[in-house]
């Protein structure tokens, strides 16, 4: 197996327009290959902390030089000869030397981008696809992996809200989701499908969050298709952007409603009105006694996920399994650190029933490995984000090719 020659780092623009780290490896063979890895905006103290430079005279603090030379003078010459194969002890390495409080020592950008080229590695130097590395690697953590035969199937923002949102509304994302009887072509297309359509209705705006949703219902039904049925609603609420001083205060209601009239609200306008598939992030990260409530009052049929109220902290993930307050669960590799680690919060979710969902970030970038291991891992969804512009597109896209190449073997 090929040896590390050097590893290189430096910093790039995401989809946000501020830094993050881009990195190559290159093989005592010369083989090479190259990563980036995506931004996170850090908004808890229980999500592992990101390296910026924090120079106000540069990209607002977010510059990631520091980072970039940490890589290029500490730990790339550490690894100077290390077998690429060698992918769990590099991990368990970085992750040990990220001391710190939430792993503020090197950063979680730090680690993980170095985490990226060694799969990446060693994949090429064994000259088979990442994602069958990927489920390669899965196997030497898990064995309860399955092999990977089909796609995960994708959910699609059609419309954001809240605070990064383009419309003026509460609710985080309002979801598209289409039928696992769906091929994963056909799936994209509706997505692309129901994007464009919605958005066409957006232009004569929107006054509530419900708005959004009978949209969304009207132009699935519009395109012959069965709501609830070919195609499911998922709303990411982003609940504690719109939760202060006990009280929600959202445009479908006039004056901030009490926790005991918001539940009321989900169940008897959402859940019975409109049976989504998922519901995120419905109440806020701190609020365990409404998370209770509510995985205790949705019907089987729908998922309740945790998105933030975890940020893929294991921690959080194990004591909300212990006080059953979600069925499901989203995990972002750029919020853990490496890889290794990643597989093993995914290995632990999966044997406590815990729906996995694996999803991108806000500040993107074209790097498209999250698609290889959402198939190596044969998670149940992903989220890349909508549909189109090409930091979400290259990894739709990179499923596209996945999907033939398993359809070509079977």
């Amino acid at each position: 197996m090929s040896r590390i020659k050097n590893i290189i780092a430096s910093e790039i623009i995401n989809s946000r327009g501020y830094p993050t780290i881009y990195g190559r490896l290159i093989t005592d063979k010369g083989e090479e290959v190259v990563a980036s890895v995506p931004s996170h905006e850090q908004l808890y103290d229980f999500q592992r902390s990101e390296l910026r430079d924090k120079d106000m005279n540069r990209f607002n603090g977010n510059g990631v030089q520091k980072a970039v030379s940490y890589i290029n003078t500490l730990i790339a010459p550490k690894l100077k000869n290390v077998s690429v194969d060698k992918q769990s002890e590099i991990d368990n390495w970085l992750s040990k030397s990220n001391s710190g409080h939430n792993k503020d020592a090197l950063g979680v950008n730090t680690t993980l981008i170095v985490s990226y080229l060694i799969a990446k590695a060693a994949a090429k130097c064994s000259r088979i696809p990442l994602y069958k590395y990927f489920n390669n690697f899965f196997k030497k953590v898990s064995d309860i992996v399955e092999e990977p035969v089909s796609i995960p199937s994708p959910i699609f923002p059609i419309l954001k809200g809240g605070k990064h949102g383009q419309i003026n509304l509460d609710f985080k994302e309002f979801q598209i989701i289409p039928s696992s009887a769906f091929g994963y072509f056909e799936a994209y297309q509706s997505g692309v499908d129901l994007y464009h359509l919605v958005r066409h209705a957006y232009k004569f705006g929107f006054n509530s969050n419900m708005d959004v949703i009978i949209a969304l219902k009207d132009s699935v039904e519009k395109k012959g298709l069965a709501f609830g049925r070919d195609l499911f609603l998922g709303i990411n609420f982003g609940a504690t952007a719109f939760y202060s001083g006990n009280r929600y205060s959202f445009r479908d209601r006039q004056q901030p409603i009490s926790s005991e009239e918001y539940i009321k609200f989900i169940n008897e306008e959402i859940l019975k009105k409109y049976s989504p598939l998922m519901i995120i992030d419905p109440t806020p990260n701190n609020d365990n006694q409404n998370w209770a409530k509510l995985q205790a009052l949705v019907p089987k049929e729908t998922y309740l996920v945790a998105d933030t109220y975890i940020s893929s902290n294991r921690d959080r993930l194990e004591k909300a399994i212990k006080d059953k307050l979600c069925s499901a669960v989203v995990i972002r590799p750029n919020q853990v650190g490496t890889l290794t680690e990643t597989l093993l919060i995914l290995d632990y979710a999966q044997r406590n029933q815990i729906t996995c969902q694996l999803a991108s970030e806000l500040g993107e970038t074209d790097e498209d490995i999250i698609a290889d291991l959402s198939v190596g891992v044969q998670v149940d969804f992903v989220n890349f984000g909508p549909p189109v512009h090409s930091e979400n597109v290259a990894k739709y896209n990179r499923l596209l090719e996945i999907d033939r190449e398993i359809s070509i073997k079977k």
